[in-house]
């Protein structure tokens, strides 16, 4: 039934606009028009609205209906104070209170907008769930999510199996970021209809929301398997599946994706380009330690797109796990030649230095990490121990301290330390902090006293 009236008002659109082009005579009776008028709203083309109101009102000048979708049209255009002169003109009619809430909100007069809406729904006898769900779109429009969600609860009320109101109350918990309320209005949704892939979609992408990883992939399965051929679910399997760390599957429904993606010649899919999502496809393969392969995707991207700079940084990241460290090398520069703005590049950078024993060009490279991005522990040790290695202690103590600071926790900070302080011969502080670092290894004396004796030998 809903597909034959969605069928009904485009051929009525497509008669409206190709006797516009013609230049042919145009009549439609009012309600022609008013569901044109309409169609042209749900989609916010107001300018085409505005052409369909001044035809409208050229041939039925007096129709209060075609001069409240007039009123309507000064809301949409921010012009809410002629909407409410126009509004005083007509006679009063139901849909103009929703009109003139409209107005209100535009007003910024809220405590006015809302009271309307609650006396609209009053005086509603027989549906109220669907003067509840008019409160709600008008409030929407305003982004007033938590209003909208009190006349969505009202409207629920009412009329429990009213799903348009258990959309719009997932969708304004969303905006509100409440997404266990969100996840209770898609589970309603899927009580009415448990075959609705949209449902079970959406489902998933607010448990992910949540890190529920697991949980969003059996949702994500549920809604393929009610359309098999719905691939924004299968990309999300893959991103499910790799914040998970379950590489191999991620990489498996990354293929699924880019293939369809790339047989149905699409430019983008989902946002991302073909080669964005060879790239997808190259960080599974890298995580899951298959770098041949993570490499030949990644070569793949660059094939497709030679200033792709993720390609670049997996490259890098690949040969250098290999051990090639030229290469590596060689893939690093030009992701920086790229982006020198990429604090994480130029970390690589660093590591790779550091294993071709290049330790005073590691240091520059990870200054300048810091100095793109100071909040980096992992980045401030690194710097500790090269400076340890240099027998430059309180150069290491400095580093390791500052890498303290941004977190207490960071594994085996305290025994270092107590290294530092030891090979500076400052035995006291030494003794305070490996007794820190007993607190979370058993074993941190037995490891100070054998790194010490292995470098005083």
């Amino acid at each position: 039934m809903k597909s034959r009236e969605d069928d009904n008002i485009r051929a009525l659109v497509k008669r409206y606009e190709q006797q516009r082009s013609n230049g042919l005579s145009q009549y439609f009776d009012v309600d022609e028009f008013d569901r044109i008028a309409d169609y042209y709203l749900d989609r916010g083309r107001t300018n085409k609205l505005s052409e369909v109101v001044s035809s409208a009102l050229r041939i039925h000048p007096n129709s209060t209906v075609i001069h409240l979708k007039r009123a309507i049209l000064y809301v949409e255009t921010g012009e809410p104070m002629k909407a409410l002169q126009l509004l005083d003109r007509l006679p009063e009619q139901e849909e103009a209170g929703f009109v003139r809430a409209a107005a209100f909100l535009k007003l910024k007069r809220k405590e006015e907008g809302l009271a309307l809406l609650q006396d609209m729904v009053i005086r509603e006898q027989y549906d109220k769930d669907l003067a509840c769900l008019e409160a709600v779109n008008v409030l929407n429009a305003e982004n007033l999510y938590k209003e909208a969600l009190d006349f969505v609860r009202l409207g629920l009320e009412h009329n429990p199996e009213n799903t348009d109101l258990m959309s719009e109350g997932a969708f304004c918990a969303e905006q509100l970021n409440d997404m266990p309320a969100s996840e209770h209005y898609y589970r309603m949704l899927l009580e009415v209809d448990v075959y609705s892939y949209e449902n079970w979609f959406n489902l998933g992408q607010i448990l992910f929301s949540q890190e529920r990883f697991e949980e969003a992939c059996k949702a994500y399965d549920f809604a393929l398997v009610s359309n098999p051929g719905f691939m924004p679910a299968v990309l999300q399997m893959g991103h499910a599946c790799f914040q998970m760390e379950h590489y191999e599957d991620a990489a498996k429904f990354y293929l699924d994706y880019l293939l369809a993606a790339i047989e149905e010649s699409l430019p983008s899919a989902e946002g991302n380009s073909i080669d964005d999502l060879m790239v997808f496809v190259g960080e599974a393969f890298e995580k899951a330690e298959h770098y041949e392969s993570a490499i030949e995707w990644y070569e793949h991207a660059l094939t497709t797109n030679p200033g792709n700079l993720q390609a670049y940084t997996g490259m890098g990241i690949c040969y250098m796990e290999l051990k090639d460290y030229k290469q590596s090398l060689r893939y690093l520069e030009k992701a920086i030649k790229m982006d020198d703005k990429q604090a994480e590049i130029w970390v690589y950078l660093a590591e790779v230095l550091v294993d071709m024993d290049k330790n005073e060009q590691a240091i520059v490279a990870y200054l300048h990490a810091l100095s793109l991005d100071p909040s980096q522990a992992e980045v401030l040790f690194a710097l500790g121990n090269l400076y340890y290695d240099q027998q430059k202690f309180e150069l290491a103590l400095k580093y390791y301290s500052d890498a303290e600071l941004l977190d207490a926790t960071f594994p085996n900070i305290h025994l270092y330390k107590a290294l530092a302080y030891a090979r500076n011969g400052d035995m006291l502080r030494a003794d305070n902090s490996l007794k820190l670092a007993l607190l979370s290894d058993v074993h941190a004396r037995e490891l100070f006293n054998k790194i010490i004796g292995e470098e005083q030998k």
